[in-house]
């Protein structure tokens, strides 16, 4: 029999092996490196090394759901093995080392993809077939804002113990926080440069950048901005598209698209009602149909884009000028 191997089981290595089970997966194997779990998943083989799980079983997906610092060296184990579908959770890496050496290695699977499920919500989702389809016309500027106040994420958890506030962890509001990155890139297309400016207030006590404020030129000549912080009280995740023939505004608070046309009467895309975790359940099954590959689905190669911007918006903010994204 083979079996789906989950790394990592925190926060978001419990939602997938819940999200596997209520899709009918038994045959789920786990790594924990302090091999303790909730007694709700004592049915499940743990191992606390991963070479010894894969030695000893036969593993055709993998799920990578460690701390962003250790995603490479999980994914390598994997990509060493021959794991032929593997699903890393976002983002790529904390920075750019070893990346030649995974690049190498990716031939070794048959699907590998990075863990964005923003992708498919239905807002997003909606705003990217607008764009697709030329509807709205050229994109002059996207505007994209997200924040949380952070020691309200996890309320299990002390967030000064947290991956967010820990640099050697990968933390930091612009990677907690990627995939603004992430989707301006999938709906505008691949930048060509950054500038940024990060702070590091000492309200929260916390290592890593709490605010960030960005700036980026794409390779169409539109340009675009990202506002991230770890302070708002209530979620606030939005973003505003100015295009040639009208303005496209998405709130995900709201669960909503309105489209502002020149020429047309407004249209409002309401999706009220749409549970969050359906995000990360059509992602997975996405993942596992191996009969096709979803286009909100990302690659190594685009997610490897956006860890690009991440880096160079912090080298921008320490430099004081702009970077280019190679």
């Amino acid at each position: 029999m083979d079996f789906i191997l989950i790394i990592g089981l925190g926060s978001i290595g419990e939602r997938h092996l819940n999200n596997l089970i209520n899709l009918g997966y038994t045959n789920i194997i786990i790594v924990s490196k302090s091999g303790s779990i909730p007694s709700e998943f004592k049915r499940f083989a743990v191992y606390t090394d991963t070479q010894k799980a894969l030695t000893e079983n036969s593993i055709s997906h993998g799920f990578i759901c460690t701390p962003t610092s250790s995603h490479l060296d999980d994914l390598k184990i994997l990509l060493k093995n021959d794991i032929a579908n593997i699903y890393l959770e976002k983002p790529i890496s904390h920075n750019l080392t070893h990346l030649n050496e995974i690049s190498s290695l990716t031939n070794n699977c048959k699907r590998l993809v990075v863990g964005y499920d923003l992708h498919f919500d239905p807002g997003l989702i909606k705003i990217k077939e607008l764009l697709s389809e030329n509807k709205m016309g050229k994109v002059f500027s996207i505007n994209a804002s997200v924040g949380q106040y952070l020691p309200d994420w996890r309320p299990n958890q002390d967030y000064l113990k947290g991956m967010s506030a820990r640099i050697d962890k990968g933390g930091g509001v612009m990677l907690d926080l990627v995939h603004e990155f992430d989707y301006v890139r999938w709906l505008v297309g691949k930048p060509k440069s950054i500038a940024c400016i990060f702070q590091n207030n000492p309200s929260l006590a916390i290592e890593t950048e709490d605010v960030a404020d960005v700036l980026i030129h794409f390779e169409g000549n539109s340009s675009g901005t990202i506002h991230l912080d770890y302070h708002q009280k209530k979620l606030v995740r939005n973003c505003m598209i100015t295009c040639e023939k009208g303005t496209v505004f998405w709130n995900l608070t709201k669960s909503e698209v309105k489209i502002i046309r020149h020429d047309h009467e407004d249209e409002l895309f309401s999706y009220l009602g749409f549970e969050r975790n359906q995000r990360y359940m059509d992602s997975i099954k996405a993942f596992l149909d191996e009969s096709k590959f979803h286009d909100s689905l990302t690659t190594f190669e685009e997610a490897l884009v956006s860890l690009k911007m991440v880096v160079a918006a912090k080298e921008s903010s320490i430099s004081k000028q702009f970077t280019a994204i190679n």
